[in-house]
């Protein structure tokens, strides 16, 4: 009966005794499964700090997406405004360019109105007159030339026209304050330069004549006048708009330009050799050069060395630099060398024995030819006008019958 007792309390014993470990390993497994349980809790909670994190990071890049989103809209808005002026601008362009056009068909317009009058004149030849002039001097100057001013083109030349030619070549005294001085020019099938003067006391026929040779001018007749005396300096400027008026060709402008210097340089000369002798000497330099296809400095002085020897002048070195400087620039230009010597032979007295003599012929029974230079009207600027001619004044007015008269008269 007691081992009956017992043996319960044995087997509880050991069931006991049994049921220990399992308890512990219950207990450890829970313990580790608390473990694992807190480290995944941990690791979540890293991991869910780290998508927090990633999230913030995608808030803070929405947010910039959304800020760099507001810029770029308001570039893209700028953008759209800068292009919105565009069309506004290329609706702005095509109003310009719808002005421009109608400016140019005005301007066409206006050009062709011009035209329809130029062509109203029958003649091509040009008048110029200096705007400093009153109406009648104007007037006078119209007499003088023999032209009504309905009968030819005609251009008021102003003072800023002759600073623009002259600047920097001529001396403000040279230039004057003023501009008076006129020209009447007439466009030639040939016969080279021919020029005459009226009131001009420093400027000659001749060095009018062969400064226009180097502006490019060719086979023209030429008056330069003025109501009153005057040096002339300022006539080459008017001269020369005439010309490209009444040709209608541009004159190359380095060309008018040495063509101004060389108006200079001769009047300097003739300051101190007198005007014929200055004349003749920068003439026969400038046939050689041309003639002989002389570029170099040197091959230029020689030349300016003989020939002004040739005429006794006894050159300053300055005057010797001024010519070869001009010459050295004149040399650089194309020039039809025989239209210009056409002109320059005429100048320098060279033409030949028989055509000396057969003009002589041709100027007593025909008249001269000459042109404009032959209709001129001394008389309409007064007793005490001064005159000056490249070509012989003899029969230009008067008829066969009193030139055949004045001829047996001696006059």
């Amino acid at each position: 009966m007691k081992k009956r007792r017992i043996l319960p309390l044995l087997m509880a014993a050991v069931l006991m005794t049994a049921g220990m470990p399992m308890t512990a390993g219950a207990a450890e497994t829970s313990a580790d499964a608390a473990q694992e349980t807190t480290e995944q809790e941990a690791e979540g909670g890293v991991i869910g700090d780290s998508a927090s994190t990633d999230g913030a990071s995608e808030q803070a890049g929405s947010d910039s997406a959304a800020a760099d989103g507001t810029e770029s809209g308001a570039a893209v808005g700028d953008s759209v405004k800068t292009e919105e002026p565009s069309s506004a601008e290329s609706s702005d362009t095509a109003d310009t360019e719808e002005a421009t056009t109608n400016q140019d068909e005005e301007g066409a317009d206006k050009e062709d109105a011009d035209e329809e009058k130029d062509n109203e004149v029958a003649s091509d030849n040009v008048v110029t007159l200096g705007e400093n002039l009153s109406a009648e001097q104007r007037a006078a100057m119209y007499s003088y030339f023999g032209v009504e001013a309905d009968e030819v083109r005609t251009i008021i030349v102003t003072h800023a026209d002759e600073v623009q030619y002259m600047e920097g070549i001529a001396t403000d005294e040279q230039i004057g304050a003023t501009t008076n001085s006129c020209a009447y020019v007439e466009p030639t099938e040939s016969g080279g330069i021919k020029v005459k003067t009226a009131n001009l006391n420093f400027v000659t026929s001749a060095m009018i004549a062969s400064t226009l040779t180097t502006a490019g001018m060719e086979n023209c007749n030429v008056v330069a006048a003025c109501p009153f005396e005057v040096s002339g300096t300022g006539a080459l400027t008017g001269i020369m708009m005439a010309y490209e008026t009444a040709s209608g060709e541009s004159l190359d402008e380095g060309k008018k330009e040495a063509a101004v210097e060389e108006l200079i340089t001769t009047g300097a000369l003739a300051d101190a050799f007198g005007q014929e002798t200055a004349s003749e000497i920068m003439n026969d330099v400038k046939t050689e050069i041309l003639d002989k296809g002389y570029t170099d400095a040197e091959e230029i002085g020689d030349a300016v060395d003989t020939i002004a020897e040739k005429y006794d002048a006894e050159l300053t070195e300055e005057q010797r630099s001024q010519i070869v400087a001009l010459m050295e620039k004149i040399s650089q230009y194309d020039y039809d060398v025989s239209a210009l010597k056409d002109t320059l032979d005429n100048l320098s007295g060279e033409l030949s024995g028989l055509s000396s003599v057969w003009n002589s012929i041709k100027t007593f029974f025909v008249g001269s030819g000459d042109g404009i230079l032959s209709e001129t009207n001394d008389e309409a600027l007064g007793e005490n006008v001064i005159t000056d001619s490249t070509v012989s004044e003899s029969g230009f007015k008067d008829g066969l019958l009193t030139r055949i008269m004045n001829f047996f008269k001696g006059e």
